[in-house]
């Protein structure tokens, strides 16, 4: 069995996957139960933030040194973070009574939501550098 090494991307990109899947459900069953999980919030997001920083610096590297072929867009993360966070605000107005987002989940969208105008920026000015080259 061939596994990847932490020098690939691969690996970054499904423990990213793991821990976004994992951490927002997480969210999602604290909000409803009431902030009782409110004290895992803390390690979840600096194990969450700290994977997604290293996925995506591998990646901007990779994509620097003309070795990133890979597409997984982040649209799909910012997308399934934006649409989480603002299901879970809506349901926090209407049922009040206790129901809150904990304001680590909402400093984590900011993360994710700043991570990808970073890559955003980083591609086109990759793309720019190539453009230019080719002239």
């Amino acid at each position: 069995m061939n596994l990847p090494s932490f020098k690939d991307e691969r690996i970054w990109r499904v423990l990213t996957n793991f821990w976004t899947y994992l951490f927002i459900i997480f969210i999602i069953i604290n909000f409803f139960d009431r902030d009782a999980l409110d004290f895992l919030i803390a390690p979840f997001s600096v194990v969450y933030i700290g994977i997604l920083g290293l996925y995506v610096g591998t990646k901007e590297f990779d994509r620097w040194y003309d070795m990133h072929e890979s597409r997984h867009p982040g649209e799909l993360f910012v997308f399934m973070w934006t649409v989480v966070v603002f299901g879970l605000l809506i349901l926090s107005a209407v049922l009040q009574n206790g129901y809150r987002v904990s304001s680590e989940g909402i400093a984590v969208y900011i993360m994710v939501l700043s991570v990808f105008a970073l890559t955003q920026k980083s591609k086109r000015l990759h793309e720019r550098k190539k453009a230019r080259k080719r002239k």
